[in-house]
């Protein structure tokens, strides 16, 4: 009977100790690669979620080629309307940059304040404006977020014997419509439509950058031939077929896309699928999604594989790269003869463009991946020997090299003596050069306007050159008009304002003209951009300065590159004085004070002298320092 008792003692002790164990493990939940609805950023990836009664816990991956990454002491995650503190992490402490290591990610374990261990979904939301990684929808049921894709859609059926439009001139718009279906305004999504015809300035001949409420887009450009544009969606780049007098409507699954973009989910066949096309080359246009990859050679490694690299070197890694992709296409027995054409072409005179290129590749490649130590190579070449290849390039001698976006790289007299005779390049070549003050948002003159008329022989290639001067001319005056409107709105603001800088002002005249508005005030200038991620983020992590050094002013500077409705909605809700500069102004301000990116910050003194300058956020700190010195 004693052996007995304790037998029974044991096994109490052994069933307690299960109950405890199981206690714990209860108290404790691990989610692994939780799917989300959508992400600002390609960059941040949540690979595990851990919820237990002392903290939330993130293992995170952030991916970066090269250069330094943190997380900003702000970040929070979201819950029905609660938020949750960032406590910290070993690997990235508050307020400290990391440098990325050669493999070209940070690993790190972020922890939070403990959410409730019932939390379905929440937010990741590192800075509140979207100018830091935010991702949304984080799910922890294991579910895949499924959008909303009309079923005709999903049961399209194409002919697969559908043409490629003629290689023929013909001058028209073409017109995007774009819906992202699954879109929400706070996702802060970016979409961009990129339209070449030669002559746009910047490529971009339209203002893409609003998307309705509803996650609608639509835009038009000049197009005169028929060419691969690109969308892109949060970086992410889907090709399409541009045609004259046409329109293409493209519909987007914005969440299998932002899976799609991740190094988690990317490999998996559920998220292959995520954009649907409708219009006469519908058919093309999906079909060029399988072939995407493949259209040209500069892949995502090119830079760090030519780096250091000989011109023969050069050439020999541009043919092998060449002739692979020409191989991955051909091999793709789902294509049809008109896409396996389209894609051909591009691929072909990319190559061509990327062999002609050689000089400055070579040279750009260690500035371009940041490499230090790159032996300088010898770029002397025999041109006779080094392009015989391109002697043998069918591309170069075919109609087909018009549906090449960037047709206009071609057209000095080195390309023209490997390509068959054709008088357009002649008149590409004098307009590309009348319309670089387009680029830089200046309309054509009188003299250049005669100028095309006496030398441009192709009436549409002429046509095109005055109907982009025509539109940027359009969008000066839609500027301009909001611009004013902007300047009446802030009047009545108590917390912004906006001062008027003339256009024409020279650079030298444009700082005297904005600290002599506030003498005997500390200024803190802030140059920055609506398109500038770490400028955005500077802003942020400065507002709790800015509510201890009240007495100081602050000036934030932009230029054109920032679309003017964008601009307009951002600063309601950046306090203190904002000023707006053309490009030419910006370009000739950073010649004039010696910095040469974003964000730069300078320090004006109530003498009104400059007594602190640099480019890049030097943190709160630094900037308190300096302010509070003055």
């Amino acid at each position: 009977m004693k052996t007995m008792y304790f037998s029974q003692k044991a096994l109490l002790l052994v069933v307690f100790l299960m109950l405890v164990v199981s206690s714990a493990a209860q108290a404790k939940r691990v989610v692994e690669r939780p799917y989300f609805f959508a992400s600002n950023n390609h960059k941040l990836e949540i690979e595990r979620v851990t919820l237990d009664k002392k903290a939330t816990v993130l293992d995170v991956k952030i991916y970066q080629a090269s250069g330094k990454v943190s997380i900003d002491s702000h970040a929070v995650l979201a819950v029905n309307g609660a938020t949750y503190a960032y406590l910290g992490s070993p690997q990235l402490p508050k307020g400290v940059f990391v440098k990325v290591p050669e493999c070209g990610y940070v690993s790190a374990t972020l922890r939070f304040k403990p959410m409730p261990e019932t939390t379905t979904e929440f937010d990741f939301r590192e800075v509140s404006d979207n100018s830091g990684w935010n991702i949304y929808g984080v799910r922890l049921d294991g579910r895949r977020p499924q959008a909303d894709i009309p079923q005709h859609l999903l049961q399209q059926a194409f002919d697969k014997k559908v043409e490629l439009p003629s290689t023929d001139l013909n001058l028209g718009k073409t017109v995007v419509n774009v819906r992202l279906v699954g879109y929400k305004p706070e996702y802060g999504t970016t979409l961009d439509v990129l339209v070449d015809n030669w002559f746009s300035p910047q490529r971009m001949p339209f203002d893409h950058d609003s998307i309705s409420v509803d996650g609608t887009c639509s835009i038009s450009a000049n197009a005169i031939l028929p060419a691969i544009a690109t969308i892109r969606v949060n970086r992410m780049e889907i090709p399409f077929l541009a045609v004259p007098h046409d329109t293409t409507t493209v519909i987007i699954d914005l969440t299998t896309q932002a899976l799609a973009a991740t190094h988690l989910f990317a490999d998996d066949a559920s998220v292959k699928k995520y954009v649907w096309f409708e219009g006469k080359y519908a058919a093309v246009d999906t079909e060029l999604q399988s072939v995407k990859e493949n259209l040209d050679v500069y892949g995502k490694t090119f830079f760090d594989d030519i780096c250091g690299m000989t011109p023969l070197q050069y050439r020999d890694y541009v043919q092998k790269v060449y002739e692979q992709k020409l191989h991955a296409i051909d091999a793709d027995a789902t294509i049809s003869v008109a896409t396996r054409t389209l894609a051909h072409s591009y691929l072909s005179m990319n190559y061509a463009s990327a062999l002609f290129g050689f000089k400055n590749n070579i040279a750009m490649a260690p500035m371009i991946v940041r490499k230090t130590g790159v032996r300088r190579a010898d770029l002397s070449v025999d041109t006779l020997s080094y392009f015989k290849t391109l002697e043998q390039l069918p591309i170069l001698r075919s109609k087909n090299q018009r549906y090449y976006s960037f047709l206009a790289d071609f057209t000095s007299s080195f390309c023209r003596q490997y390509m068959a005779a054709d008088p357009l390049l002649d008149d590409i070549a004098v307009g590309k050069r009348l319309s670089r003050s387009l680029g830089r948002k200046h309309l054509l003159t009188e003299q250049q306007m005669a100028a095309a008329r006496d030398s441009i022989a192709n009436d549409m290639v002429r046509e095109l050159l005055f109907a982009d001067n025509e539109d940027l001319k359009s969008q000066q005056k839609s500027s301009d008009e909001k611009m004013a409107e902007m300047i009446k709105t802030a009047n009545s603001s108590s917390v912004y304002s906006i001062i008027d800088i003339d256009s024409k002002m020279s650079a030298k005249q444009i700082f005297p003209s904005i600290i002599n508005k506030y003498k005997g005030k500390t200024l803190l200038l802030d140059f920055w951009n609506t398109w500038c991620m770490p400028c955005r983020a500077a802003m942020s992590a400065i507002r709790p300065l800015k509510e201890q050094l009240t007495d100081v002013v602050y000036v934030y500077i932009a230029d054109a590159s920032s679309p003017v409705g964008k601009w307009g909605e951002m600063i309601k809700t950046i306090s203190g004085v904002h000023v707006r500069l053309t490009e030419e102004q910006a370009d000739a301000l950073s010649d004039l004070y010696h910095f040469s990116g974003i964000p730069t910050y300078f320090v004006v003194n109530k003498e009104g002298k400059i007594t602190y300058q640099t480019t890049s956020f030097p943190g709160v700190d630094k900037l308190r320092e300096v302010l509070k010195s003055e």
